[in-house]
């Protein structure tokens, strides 16, 4: 009750936050998301193609999840928090649950609370599109519990809950793609907590115990590198970096990462998105060496207590050797997809933290338990005290949460308190003008969308000269505007609004309809699957007397729209049977 009560109270401050940033593309202009006639899209394609846009985020059950808030609500935003909320509070149960079993009730009492009420958590709670970690996080913990409660009986209802447990991991799979690494972590609980074994016997009945898991996690591996691999790409980066390129420059840089993650588990304040790195090119740049120093230097302590471990521990008395092996384990293993072993196009982000906050959160626990244990027959009043500066750290933790929470929901503040500590952010600067270009201050919005094409890296990112384009449209720049999406288009020759806009600007500002059929053209090859460009176009063939064309446009495109968009399958049919009965 103390669980639900304190994750209820501190996320009720983002219970009437509005959509923003990529909830734009993932929910409020996702035309999968609207309704539950896109099942087969939803499936088969990337998060974004409801929107018009190509990306490699495979997530449809999390695509799912936001149908069903669209559906009873529209864009509303309490039922997305409460529904974001709820999967972390889940979240925090569950691990009392799981853990309480074999760390003490207390314990795991501590590990749940501090996983609550971290404010690291906010970005991943409170930013709609972030709910994918709670969601995987909620589908990999109930894996487990269905994996636990299959070892304990012997009967029918064991292979219930072994299929309840595949099917919960498949479920965080295709909610967010770091699930991939559900059976590795299954082998770290089951050696820590489920074995009496040595560690090389615990590793190998953990394997075979985990190998259905694997198999579904290669499955799923193979298909995201073909059928799901929508941009036919495995490098996210559009052009190479000394980073991307330098497995060990970013391995170094992993050392300052991990300095950085330290400072915001421990003292989240500060918290921003957008932070900015240098890369470390060598391993005694500070404070990379002192980052790996740390994490050699857990190892190595790891080493000497699974040594010093005289005995077998028994399932309800964890050594410090095993729950060594689960926190940091967990940690790190957690953590390894964004260590910078793959070149992921960020070097970090507090939402990343969501899952390796479990082991962390577990080995204080596991620690503050003892420490109280230890006080308990010694002295009261350090005892207390231990008490009294636990809910104090706890209270600024709350304080921080509740703070960002309430940040989140002021999208123009939000932005400005990440360029403090980023004043180069071209993405903050472009989300900025766009606040602004929504409240009709066209003033400010021009402000930061020029800032943003003229700072350093604002000639590789379409977003800001397509929004600059806009805004000089609307202010009747017309000549301004064509130029800024050409150069969108130039940047990205796959970002299709800028080719729309663009078509638009020619046929209905300059009656140039040879130049909107040439764009349009262009725009085809970008998205084959559109029906509008095909009828588009087929109304443009029409203006100019091409009638063969402009009839093979309709039929193209009524191919393609198969009921999915009823207004356009409306109007192309009307016109198809006008110009057959002409």
């Amino acid at each position: 009750m103390v669980l639900i009560l304190a994750g209820f109270f501190i996320y009720s401050f983002n219970l009437n936050n509005s959509l923003f940033w990529d909830d734009d593309e993932w929910i409020r202009g996702n035309v999968f998301v609207h309704s539950f006639s896109y099942l087969k899209e939803i499936f088969t394609q990337n998060v974004e193609a409801g929107f018009g846009l190509n990306s490699n985020y495979y997530r449809p059950i999390l695509l799912l999840s936001f149908v069903f808030n669209y559906v009873i609500h529209g864009i509303a935003p309490f039922g997305y928090h409460f529904v974001s909320n709820g999967f972390h509070i889940a979240n925090g149960i569950l691990i009392f649950v799981l853990l309480g079993n074999f760390i003490g009730l207390r314990a795991s009492f501590i590990a749940s609370l501090l996983f609550l009420i971290h404010p690291a958590q906010t970005e991943a709670v409170s930013y709609i599109s972030g709910r994918g970690d709670p969601m995987s996080v909620f589908f990999m913990l109930l894996a487990f519990w269905f994996f636990i409660k299959s070892l304990n009986i012997k009967t029918f209802k064991s292979k219930i809950y072994k299929v309840l447990s595949f099917f919960s991991a498949i479920l965080a799979l295709l909610s967010r793609e770091t699930a991939v690494l559900f059976p590795l972590l299954l082998m770290i609980f089951y050696i820590s907590f489920l074995s009496k074994d040595g560690f090389m016997r615990s590793f190998k009945a953990s394997f075979l115990k985990s190998l259905p898991f694997w198999i579904i996690s290669a499955i799923y591996f193979v298909l995201r590198l073909t059928v799901f691999n929508f941009e036919n790409t495995l490098n996210f980066y559009s052009e190479p970096t000394i980073y991307s390129e330098n497995l060990l420059y970013r391995l170094f840089t992993f050392g300052h990462v991990l300095i950085e993650y330290f400072k915001i588990i421990l003292w989240p304040a500060g918290l921003h998105m957008e932070r900015d790195l240098p890369v470390a090119t060598s391993i005694f740049q500070w404070p990379a060496w002192f980052g790996i120093l740390i994490a050699v230097g857990i190892m190595v302590v790891g080493i000497i207590l699974y040594r010093k471990e005289n005995s077998k521990s028994q399932i309800q008395n964890v050594s410090d050797s095993r729950m060594w092996t689960f926190g940091w384990f967990w940690f790190f293993v957690a953590l390894g997809p964004v260590s910078g072993i793959i070149p992921i196009n960020a070097l970090i982000y507090e939402h990343w933290l969501y899952l390796p906050l479990i082991g962390f959160a577990a080995f204080v626990g596991f620690y503050l338990d003892k420490a109280f244990e230890f006080l308990e027959s010694r002295s009261v009043i350090s005892r207390k005290l231990l008490l009294l500066g636990l809910i104090v750290y706890f209270s600024f933790f709350s304080f921080q949460s509740i703070r960002r929470n309430i940040l989140w929901g002021k999208p123009i503040e939000f932005y400005e308190d990440i360029l403090k500590y980023n004043s180069l952010s071209v993405r903050i600067m472009t989300n900025l003008g766009k606040q602004y270009f929504e409240k009709r201050d066209f003033a400010k919005a021009a402000e930061f969308y020029e800032r943003a094409v003229e700072s350093p890296g604002g000639d590789i990112f379409a977003q800001p000269h397509y929004n600059l384009g806009n805004l000089y449209r609307d202010t009747g720049r017309i000549n301004e505007a064509i130029k800024q999406y050409e150069e969108a288009i130039k940047i990205d020759p796959t970002f299709p609004f800028a080719y729309q806009n663009l078509a638009e600007i020619y046929v209905n500002k300059k009656q140039d309809f040879i130049s909107g059929i040439e764009i349009l053209e262009k725009l085809k090859k970008v998205q084959p699957g559109n029906p509008r460009v095909f009828y588009n176009l087929g109304l443009l063939y029409l203006a100019t007397d091409s009638v063969d064309l402009a009839i093979r446009n309709f039929e193209l495109g009524l191919d393609l729209v198969s009921g999915q968009d009823m207004e356009v399958e409306a109007a192309i049919s009307e016109i198809l049977n006008k110009i057959k009965i002409r």
